[in-house]
């Protein structure tokens, strides 16, 4: 028998308040930032050369843990990983001078980075490709989710000027929730949500494939994989530009810590909601049309790209500027369930713990990229140029986005031929 459906939606939820934790690791410092460069006497170039390797690192070391996907215990692997990211963010409220800061950070980034290919590798196994796009959707709002706690938890609790308390409050609730992961949920079957293996798998067959290091190559012969990295990695650059968003609102628009945080959620909530939302009429519009699923993409990123710019160039009031921002992060946020739902509709089970893991070290550069560029272009001509140069990189995703529309449903039929010839090698052996 297949994993039940409460099972199913006990691991999804468990995954994504996990994940909504973790994640707050890496905004929880964003409120208080010129309190911290304060006290350890440090730039916005320095903070975006330690985000920088916070998230490529983190991304590098996703590609080991993307191959071993395939080969060990995915629920051993993600709880590793998050310890990993918890307990240095703990500590981090511990730190006596900016080195211990530096490398506490660096290491919860690598927590980070480790559990993305595997909740994306899970997911692929567990639901079919009529319900990832919610699926996606839930999981990619637990990242976001995790960005808006942490942010809205430096931001009024390290208001009074306490930046230590908000790490460690970051970072304890996931222990509770590790042992209800580890006690509550099954290890997931691979192939176990496919069409051509489904009913085998509920047999008691095994899927018999294992990714190679030799098999990396052939997943940029996927064209709907290189064009969505390479959209991938532009597209985070605006998202990592971010991380300056509430000290933007406050030195340079003149609002109070306590108004940039409030304006910083709305735009949060946007993107959470987007998200959902994305999920939910990607899903609509690919039982329709799969070719119509990255125009959609296309045509959202194009408006959220433009009401960002208008967030940070034009000087609205603060009752004007809330929508603005919602609707900004609303549009913007669409794309990101649907893309990842487009990569899990083209690669095979075994490839999937990898192909995230490439997204998430593409992904990574990109938000590395642009928290670095974003502290480097502010020093030298202040953050509103560095962020609207950022935000207008989405422009490009918008064009290799409408680009993919040609490509998807090709490789998604590949997809399905070759899943057809695994499950009869599954047959015939199973017949012997």
């Amino acid at each position: 028998m297949g994993m039940e459906h409460s099972k199913k939606l006990i691991l999804l939820v468990l995954m994504a308040l996990m994940l909504v934790v973790l994640n707050s690791d890496g905004q929880v410092m964003a409120p208080t930032l010129a309190i911290i460069e304060k006290e350890f006497h440090v730039s916005d170039a320095s903070v975006g050369v330690m985000m920088g390797l916070f998230t490529v690192l983190g991304a590098v070391v996703s590609l080991l843990w993307g191959y071993f996907a395939d080969k060990a215990s995915r629920k051993f692997l993600f709880v590793f990983s998050v310890l990993i990211g918890e307990l240095p963010c703990a500590f981090t409220a511990f730190a006596s001078n900016w080195t211990v800061f530096f490398f506490l950070r660096i290491l919860t980034g690598i927590g980070m980075g480790a559990a993305f290919p595997l909740v994306f590798s899970i997911l692929g196994d567990i639901y079919d490709e009529k319900e990832r796009p919610w699926a996606s959707a839930i999981l990619t709002v637990s990242f976001g989710m995790g960005n808006i706690v942490g942010g809205v938890l430096g931001g009024f609790v390290g208001a009074s000027g306490n930046w230590r308390l908000p790490f460690l409050l970051a970072a304890l609730p996931n222990i509770p929730l590790i042992l209800f992961f580890w006690f509550l949920v099954p290890e997931p079957k691979a192939a176990a949500s496919e069409e051509a293996t489904k009913a085998l798998v509920e047999a008691g067959l095994v899927y018999p494939r294992r990714i190679k290091l030799s098999d990396y190559t052939g997943l940029f012969k996927i064209r709907t994989n290189v064009y969505l990295l390479i959209q991938g990695i532009a597209g985070t650059i605006p998202w990592g530009s971010f991380f300056f968003l509430q000290k933007f609102l406050n030195q340079y628009k003149g609002f109070s810590i306590a108004e940039a945080t409030t304006v910083y959620l709305v735009f949060g909530i946007g993107m959470v909601i987007g998200t959902i939302v994305g999920g939910i009429w990607g899903g609509a519009i690919f039982k329709k049309s799969d070719t119509q699923l990255p125009i959609f993409c296309a045509f959202t990123t194009f408006v959220g790209t433009t009401l960002t710019l208008w967030v940070v160039l034009l000087t609205l009031p603060l009752a004007l500027l809330i929508p603005t921002g919602f609707f900004a992060a609303f549009f913007a946020a669409m794309t990101g369930p649907n893309m990842r739902t487009m990569l899990l509709d083209v690669n095979v089970p075994e490839n999937r713990g990898p192909i995230f893991s490439i997204f998430n070290l593409t992904d990574s550069l990109g938000t590395g990229f642009g928290r670095f560029v974003s502290g480097v272009l502010s020093d030298v001509f202040g953050l509103m140029a560095s962020l609207s140069v950022s935000a207008s990189f989405w422009i490009f995703c918008g064009i290799i986005l409408w680009l993919t529309a040609g490509i998807f449903p090709p490789d998604r039929q590949v997809l399905k031929v070759t899943m057809a010839q695994i499950a009869e090698e599954m047959k015939q052996k199973s017949a012997y």
